[in-house]
């Protein structure tokens, strides 16, 4: 249900903007250019003057251009439309991502997991367009959404929107949440059972760090006489190594 409605509103918002940035008054001359999983393309037009201003990557595309997004970097029209209502100015009512922040910030988990996926597809896209601004507002949200309260247990998706920030600022996503949100390392090996092979790779670079990181943590608990909690979870993470062997095919020959 949630998937639909997701999709349906996407569709919507995408449909808005190109039609509305299609009108002259917009002087739109510029389209980025967006392939989707399915093999479609859509064109969603933007103003080149107001993007050179945070997007230094386009300044060596000239006015009527088309700007194709390699699937590797952007596969949603919806990504594209966000960007750019977080690089164009708001003289009136907030923008639809805007208004996705503030409920995720105030309401429940469907929009925080929403913001979050946002957050993931927006890093890439915004560090291979050189756009610092955008990155830097997107680093303001992920650190007020982590610093809620009260606090929401950590998700996959906290994980991936995480880490791709830091991909884009070349940082350490580790140590990222260890300073902003100390409990989701603990969280970590759970929700990294809990992924499927395509979401464990997209967040493949920081897998080890983030178990040591917990190694480490829970070695300080036991001292501090955790140990229970710590033997529940190396049970859960034993099992699943020894499922992932299984079905890799890897274990000893039956003799």
């Amino acid at each position: 249900m949630w998937e639909s409605k997701k999709k349906a509103m996407a569709r919507f918002l995408v449909k808005d903007w190109v039609e509305r940035h299609g009108a002259p008054q917009f002087e739109s001359d510029l389209w980025f250019v967006v392939t989707h999983g399915s093999g479609t393309k859509t064109r969603v037009p933007a103003c080149r003057a107001v993007l050179n201003i945070n997007c230094h990557f386009l300044h060596s595309f000239q006015a009527g251009d088309d700007i194709e997004i390699p699937q590797t970097i952007c596969k949603s029209a919806l990504t594209v439309v966000y960007l750019l209502w977080l690089n164009y100015p708001q003289f009136t009512s907030p923008s639809p991502f805007d208004s996705l922040v503030e409920r995720a910030q105030s309401k429940g988990n469907v929009d925080l997991a929403h913001l979050y996926l946002a957050i993931t597809e927006l890093a890439k896209l915004a560090h291979w367009i050189l756009c610092d601004a955008t990155i830097t507002r997107l680093k303001d949200i992920m650190d007020n959404s982590l610093a809620r309260v009260p606090r929401v247990k950590a998700t996959k998706y906290l994980y991936m929107a995480a880490f791709a920030l830091s991909d884009a600022q070349h940082k350490d996503g580790t140590r990222y949440l260890q300073c902003h949100d100390c409990d989701s390392v603990a969280e970590f090996p759970s929700v990294f059972i809990s992924m499927n092979e395509a979401e464990r790779e997209r967040i493949a670079g920081h897998v080890v760090p983030m178990f040591e990181a917990f190694l480490e943590g829970r070695s300080r608990h036991v001292l501090s006489g955790s140990k229970q909690e710590l033997e529940s979870q190396l049970s859960n993470l034993t099992r699943f190594l020894l499922n992932s062997y299984k079905e890799a095919g890897s274990g000893p020959a039956s003799s």
